[in-house]
C-alpha cells in the first residue's frame, strides 16, 4: 500500500492528539495509586462503556470478524454473538456489585477483590492472581507491538522493526504519563474512530454494488454455507459462541466497571456499550460480506490473506483521507487494547506486589507509588518490545488463548465470588491453576510445547468435545473445580458480612 500524504497525514495528526491527551492527563494521574489506576473512580458513564468497549475489542473486530465474515459468509455471527451476550449479562448484573464491593474494601485491582473477599492473609490468592496477569499482559502488550508494526509499515512505509518501535513510543508516553486517565480519554476516541470506520465503510461498499443484490448473489454463488448460520459444526459453534467466556475474566475490561462515578448509571452505560458492541460487530460482518462481493477470489487479497479484506476494501473504494481515517480505526483498535493490557500489568506489580507484600506495613507516599507505577510500565513495555523482536511467532500463538486464558482463570472465581457465600478460598485457587493448566492442554500448540505429554493432550482434547476455542473447556473445568472444592472447604469468617457489603447499593 502506498504512502498517500493525505493519509500519511491524518494517522499523524491522530498520534498527535494521544500523546496531547497524555500530557493534559498527567496531573489528574498523580494524585495516587487510586487515580493512576482507576482515574479516581471518577470516570462518566459514556466514557466507561465505551471505554470497556474498545480495550476489548483489538485488532480481532476490525481484521479478524472482517476477514471471518469474508472467508465463511454468515456463519460469522456466531464470533460476536457470544462476547456481545456474555458482556451484556456482565453490563447489567455482574459490574454493579464488582463496583460497589471495589469501593467499600478500597480494591483498585482484582487481586484486591479476591484477597478481600476470602480474607486471604497468606497472600497466595495475590501472588497466583498477579503473576497470571503478568504473564498473560507481556505476551498481550508485545502481540499489538507486532500488529502496530504491521499497520505503520504498510500505511506509513516504514520497516516491520521501525513500525514496532513506534507503535511502543506512542502507547508507552501517553500511557506513562497519564495513567488511566489517558488511557480512557483515548479509548473513547479510538472507540469513535473504529464506530464510524465499521459504518462508514460498509454503507459506501453497498451505495458503490448498487444496493444489497450484488452481495446476496456473491453470497449465493459461495455456496450454502453463506448465506446459512448452520453450516459449521457443533465444536465450532460452541467454539466461537465460547470467545465469549474471555470477557468475565480479562482486567483490562473489568477494570472499567470499578472506575465509574456514579454506581446507579452502571445500567445506562451497560446499554450505551450494548449498542455498540452490536453496531460493530455488523459492521465488521458487512464489511466481510461486501468484501466478498468486490473480490469474489482469495486471490485477489495481498498474501490471499481474509483478514486483509477491511484495508484492501477501504484501498479500493474510499479518497486519501476517508482511507486515513480507515487506517486510524485499525491502529485505534491495536492501541486501545495494549494501552489497557499495560496498565493492568503495571498495577500487578505495583500494587499487588510492591505495595501488598513487599512493602507491607511499610510508609510509602502514593507520589512515590505513582513514580514506581510510571517506572514499571516503562519496563513492561521494553520486556514486550523484547519478546515482541526476539520470539515473533511465539507472541502470536501466546495471544491467541490469553484472552481465553484469562477468562478461565478469573471468570468463575469472579462470578461465584459475588453471586455464591459457599465459594471458598481453596475453591478459587484450584479453579484458577486448573482452567489455565486446561486452556494450555487444549490449545494448538507449537510442537515442542506439548511433545512430552501427547496422550495427556489428546485425552483431554477428546474428553472436552474437542472444541475450536479452548476458553469453553477451560472455563467450564475451572467453575467446576471452584464449586466441588468450594463444597469441601472453609468459608470465610465473615462472609455474610461480606455478602452485605456486596449487595449495598447493588441492587
Amino acid at each position: 500500500m502506498s504512502a498517500n500524504p493525505i493519509t500519511v497525514a491524518v494517522l499523524v495528526f491522530y498520534l498527535l492528539v494521544l500523546i496531547g491527551i497524555g500530557f493534559v492527563s498527567t496531573k489528574k494521574s498523580s494524585g495516587g495509586l487510586s487515580d493512576f489506576f482507576l482515574a479516581g473512580r471518577g470516570l462518566g458513564k459514556f466514557t466507561v462503556a465505551l471505554s470497556a468497549v474498545s480495550s476489548g475489542r483489538s485488532a480481532w473486530l476490525v481484521l479478524g470478524v472482517t476477514g471471518t465474515a469474508y472467508a465463511t459468509g454468515l456463519n460469522a455471527v456466531w464470533a460476536v454473538a457470544g462476547y456481545i451476550t456474555v458482556e451484556v449479562f456482565m453490563f447489567f448484573y455482574v459490574a454493579k456489585r464488582f463496583r460497589v464491593y471495589s469501593e467499600k474494601t478500597g480494591s483498585i485491582t482484582l487481586p484486591d477483590i479476591l484477597e478481600n473477599r476470602y480474607e486471604d492473609k497468606s497472600n497466595l490468592l495475590r501472588i497466583t492472581s498477579s503473576l497470571i496477569i503478568i504473564f498473560f499482559m507481556i505476551a498481550y502488550v508485545g502481540s499489538q507491538v507486532v500488529a502496530g508494526g504491521t499497520a505503520f509499515s504498510s500505511s506509513l512505509g516504514l520497516s516491520q522493526s521501525n513500525g514496532m518501535w513506534l507503535t511502543a513510543i506512542i502507547i508507552l508516553l501517553y500511557t506513562m504519563l497519564g495513567g488511566f486517565h489517558a488511557v480512557s480519554k483515548t479509548d473513547v476516541l479510538q472507540a469513535m474512530f473504529m464506530f464510524l470506520s465499521l459504518i462508514i465503510l460498509p454503507i459506501i461498499a453497498i451505495i458503490g454494488l448498487g444496493g444489497f443484490g450484488p452481495i446476496l448473489d456473491t453470497m449465493h454463488a459461495q455456496g450454502a454455507g453463506f448465506t446459512s448460520i448452520w453450516t459449521f459444526g457443533f465444536g465450532a459453534i460452541v467454539g466461537l459462541l465460547g470467545i465469549g467466556f474471555g470477557s468475565p475474566g480479562n482486567p483490562h475490561i473489568l477494570v472499567r466497571y470499578m472506575s465509574l462515578k456514579n454506581v446507579n448509571e452502571m445500567r445506562q452505560a451497560a446499554l450505551i456499550g450494548t449498542i455498540w458492541n452490536v453496531v460493530m460487530g455488523w459492521g465488521a460482518i458487512m464489511v466481510g460480506l461486501a468484501g466478498r462481493a468486490y473480490f469474489p477470489n482469495i486471490s485477489m487479497l495481498p498474501g490471499e490473506n481474509s483478514e486483509a479484506i477491511f484495508t484492501t476494501l477501504g484501498e479500493e473504494i474510499l479518497n486519501p483521507f476517508f482511507m486515513g481515517i480507515l487506517l486510524v480505526a485499525v491502529l485505534a483498535a491495536i492501541i486501545s487494547s495494549a494501552d489497557s493490557q499495560l496498565l493492568v500489568g503495571a498495577s500487578a506489580v505495583v500494587r499487588d506486589i510492591y505495595d501488598k507484600i513487599f512493602a507491607k506495613g511499610k510508609e510509602v507516599s502514593q507520589k512515590k507509588l505513582v513514580l514506581f507505577s510510571r517506572i514499571s510500565i516503562a519496563c513492561f513495555m521494553l520486556l514486550a518490545v523484547w519478546l515482541a523482536f526476539s520470539a515473533e511467532q511465539f507472541v502470536f500463538w501466546m495471544v491467541l488463548f490469553a484472552f481465553g486464558g484469562l477468562g478461565a482463570c478469573f471468570g468463575p472465581a469472579l462470578i461465584l465470588s459475588l453471586y455464591w457465600k459457599g465459594t471458598t478460598k481453596a475453591g478459587v485457587l484450584t479453579g484458577m491453576i486448573l482452567g489455565l493448566i486446561t486452556v494450555i492442554l487444549v490449545k494448538k500448540q507449537p510442537e515442542w510445547t506439548f511433545a512430552f505429554l501427547p496422550d495427556v493432550k489428546a485425552l483431554f482434547a477428546k474428553i472436552l468435545f474437542g472444541v475450536t476455542y479452548e476458553a469453553v473447556p477451560g472455563f467450564l473445568v475451572a467453575l467446576l473445580a471452584t464449586v466441588l472444592v468450594s463444597l469441601f472447604t472453609n468459608k470465610p469468617v465473615n462472609v455474610d458480612q461480606q455478602f452485605i457489603d456486596i449487595k449495598s447499593k447493588s441492587m
